[in-house]
């Protein structure tokens, strides 16, 4: 009799074996079932003829332990374990359960050949190493908690870099004491938990932006990509998620955050109409001066959140590429120029010149910088300081 039991794709398989001794006559087996027999490689004939004793196919150091255990007096079940050879010459580890005949010398065992599950037990724990160490070898952190019924997150494992995030000890979650949302910023605690509970309605995966505090109070941007992986006994998700450390982004971006305003504040109080665009996007305006947009006749409001800043919705459609195209050689020695027509939002058709400079940034980011005109005033000369 066998069982197989299934892991994922790792077989589990345990054999049954059942046999009787004689206990007076040097563990003599005397009758066994057809599995200790194939396995022994043994005919179950010679077997009833009593032509095995069991201290043959005992591994030589398991002999003396296992005839004093099966022989002890008093003793009506006996539970050991030992090695058995088969007849292909090798050990297999047995679990064995002895039950000694009331009014005879005999005793019946049962035996558990577990050594195919042992093999398997260890080959998924040098995957389950192996995978530590690569998990490990991951810049970003990587965690496996679980959310508790009081909205709690239980770690239940954490890789390196997860746990120098959280400027913890990588084993912390072994005593099962360490909670992740106290390492969450409190102004970010909210929408972690409405996350989660998207999550676990629409099962779809998160994709956010939150704080992590550091011991010192200090804190870190990380960004979450997480998902379910499971449920736990009582209905708890376990999600794993991967923690990528965004700080430097995020300082980047408050600091173009901060650089644009103050750009944005210089063209406001800049005479004449100013603007500042990409250099990839000559008409797609990033910001622009007061005079700019007094003489489009749009508000702020209307021209970037309705036109999207394209000013190119507003020109004629038979000047757009001509125009780009006489600009796309813009360069900081020089103004290039063009002109255009565009209609304001009362209707009126108005001809301009565009003139242009280029400007490169301390980190080489290039834009370009410019300045509307009306044919007459071409004659006036283009002088911006930045």
């Amino acid at each position: 009799m066998g069982a197989t039991l299934e892991n994922e794709n790792t077989a589990f398989d345990v054999e049954f074996m059942s046999l009787v001794v004689d206990k007076a006559d040097n563990l003599r087996v005397l009758e066994s079932d057809s599995h200790f027999a194939d396995f022994t490689g043994v005919h179950p004939s010679k077997i009833k003829q009593g032509k095995l004793f069991l201290h043959t196919v005992l591994n030589p150091k398991d002999r003396e332990t296992v005839m004093k255990q099966i022989c002890k007096k008093n003793s009506p079940y006996v539970y050991l374990d030992f090695n058995i050879k088969g007849k292909d010459d090798r050990f297999a580890f047995v679990h064995c359960i002895g039950q000694s005949v009331p009014n005879s010398t005999l005793c019946r065992l049962a035996l558990a050949d577990i050594s195919r599950s042992e093999q398997k037990t260890q080959q998924l724990q040098r995957r389950s190493e192996s995978l530590n160490r690569l998990i490990d070898l991951v810049e970003g952190g990587v965690c496996l908690f679980k959310v508790t019924q009081d909205m709690q997150f239980e770690v239940l494992y954490m890789n390196k870099a997860c746990a120098r995030y959280f400027g913890a000890a990588k084993d912390a979650y072994l005593n099962r004491i360490y909670k992740l949302d106290t390492l969450i910023h409190k102004e970010d605690k909210s929408a972690v938990f409405q996350a989660i509970g998207n999550t676990m309605a629409t099962k779809k995966p998160i994709d956010m932006e939150l704080r992590v505090l550091k011991p010192d109070k200090s804190y870190i941007w990380c960004k979450m990509n997480s998902a379910i992986q499971r449920y736990d006994e009582d209905g708890s998700p376990v999600l794993h998620a991967v923690f990528t450390d965004i700080t430097k982004v995020k300082e980047a971006e408050q600091h173009a955050d901060s650089e644009r305003e103050v750009m944005v504040n210089i063209f406001k109080n800049l005479p004449g109409p100013l603007f500042c665009t990409g250099f990839d996007t000559l008409f797609l305006l990033d910001v622009v001066s007061t005079d700019f947009i007094r003489l489009i006749g749009y508000s702020r409001t209307e021209f970037f959140e309705k036109l999207g800043g394209d000013f190119t919705r507003l020109m004629l459609p038979e000047d757009v590429q001509r125009a780009k195209e006489e600009l796309k050689n813009v360069n900081e020695k020089q103004v290039s120029k063009t002109y255009y027509r565009f209609q304001k939002k009362d209707g009126t058709l108005l001809t301009v010149v565009d003139r242009r400079r280029l400007v490169i940034g301390k980190n080489g980011e290039k834009s370009t910088i410019g300045i509307l005109k009306r044919p007459e005033e071409e004659h006036l000369p283009m002088e911006i300081n930045l």
